[in-house]
């Protein structure tokens, strides 16, 4: 029987094992998949990271290559992580998938698709985003329209001839357009109340002014409430070198913008009027953001010049003639394929006696449960923003190794 079960082979189960090892705690990571498995199967075929190669930090390894400004693609990700597991010798155990945790009076019994495991802890390193969340309207739509959602999508090449509707205009889906574009596809954009950033301001990748500027340690009781935990992220893209993603831009290139979906039935999909609303929020949003970023040079005296065109987008105004339709006609439309970018849900479910909020989301205080020998990783807000990524996920498992160290010598004492 093994002290520690880890479940997922992510980077946050892979750096939780290193991070075990170290402390000498007998343990094993079970992935149904393969290692990376949401990497490879979740994204599409030009997929980067949206988060420079700095970022890109593990206990024991960080990035040391050339180009530490740059990002780097999705496969070259998963070439990392597989280095990563087999430097450390990482006890995976691929196509293993745990369908129920249960607690004992001194570990938890796993059930597995090869048997039951009884270890001493668990921690469930499983992610925020595990499946795709579609509205419910979505099964409405003509059956003769290609509709996949984002995490299927691979690449123009995939989907049949003739026009594509993204819906939802947070990271994912402002990429999948960039990628629809450049194949030459005339495409319908439904906007949702997704911000914006500007990939560079004043010098600097807007990652590193989140970093200086502490956004990314802020912890969920900084946020309204408590869904922004797991909202769509605000647009941009570490595609060609990184650059600025704005509706604007995609406005300017042909792009048709619509509002928010309201309900769909056979080819005719009903419209919110709120295209022109959401593009000033989104526009507000980076605003704001910049002018944070100029307090704090201002604050700190910082050298950082302005450069000019660097927000990269189109002021807005109440005047701006964006067409604000009701209704959408697909067939009208060309549109023969609709990729839904409308994010990701999670189930944490099937663990009984976790402790878990109005919303079903683990409560943890930094990975740790009130459940004996029950911990958390890789979550967003886990215990800050950087959490949910690369850069954060080493010093939460770092954390949670040491707490499970001083667990297991208590509890065997």
């Amino acid at each position: 029987m093994p002290d520690v079960v880890i479940i997922g082979a992510g980077q946050a189960g892979l750096a939780a094992s290193v991070c075990l090892s170290r402390l000498g705690i007998d343990h094993v990571v079970l992935e149904k998949h393969e290692i990376g498995a949401s990497w490879r199967r979740q994204r599409w075929d030009s997929f980067c990271l949206v988060t420079p190669n700095w970022t890109v930090r593990l206990p024991g390894q960080e990035y040391g290559g050339p180009d530490p400004d740059g990002f780097m693609s999705g496969g070259e990700f998963i070439e990392i992580l597989e280095r990563y597991a087999d430097r450390f010798n990482v006890p995976v155990q691929c196509g293993t998938e745990v369908t129920n945790a249960t607690p004992l009076e001194n570990g938890w019994q796993l059930a597995t698709n090869t048997g039951v495991i009884e270890t001493r802890a668990v921690i469930v390193a499983t992610s925020t985003y595990q499946a795709p969340s579609l509205p419910a309207f979505a099964s409405n739509v003509d059956s003769g329209i290609v509709s996949m959602s984002a995490a299927d999508y691979r690449s123009a090449d995939n989907l049949p001839p003739g026009g594509v509707l993204v819906v939802g205009s947070a990271q994912s889906g402002g990429q999948i357009v960039e990628d629809l574009l450049i194949d030459g596809r005339n495409v319908v954009l439904s906007v949702s109340r997704a911000g914006r950033v500007p990939r560079r301001y004043r010098g600097r990748d807007a990652i590193e002014w989140q970093d200086l500027l502490g956004f990314l340690d802020r912890p969920a009781s900084a946020l309204e409430n408590g869904r922004q935990r797991f909202g769509g992220e605000p647009h941009m893209t570490g595609r060609d070198g990184g650059h600025t993603v704005s509706l604007q831009n995609f406005h300017a290139q042909g792009v048709t913008l619509v509002g928010r979906i309201k309900n769909a039935e056979g080819s005719i999909l009903k419209l919110d009027k709120d295209l022109h609303s959401n593009m000033v929020a989104a526009d507000r949003f980076a605003t704001n953001f910049c002018h944070d970023i100029d307090a704090y040079i201002q604050r700190t005296g910082l050298s950082a010049p302005r450069v000019e065109n660097e927000i990269n987008h189109a002021p807005l105004s109440a005047q701006d003639g964006f067409d604000e339709p009701d209704r959408l006609n697909l067939s009208a439309a060309g549109i023969t394929s609709i990729v839904w970018a409308t994010g990701f849900k999670f189930d944490f479910s099937w663990i009984a006696g976790a402790p878990l909020d109005e919303f079903g989301y683990p409560v943890t205080a930094r990975g740790e449960t009130t459940a004996r020998g029950l911990y958390f990783l890789g979550l967003n807000f886990l215990q800050s923003r950087k959490s949910g990524i690369i850069y954060g996920v080493g010093d939460d498992a770092l954390h949670v190794a040491e707490r499970i160290h001083r667990y297991l010598k208590i509890a065997g004492s």
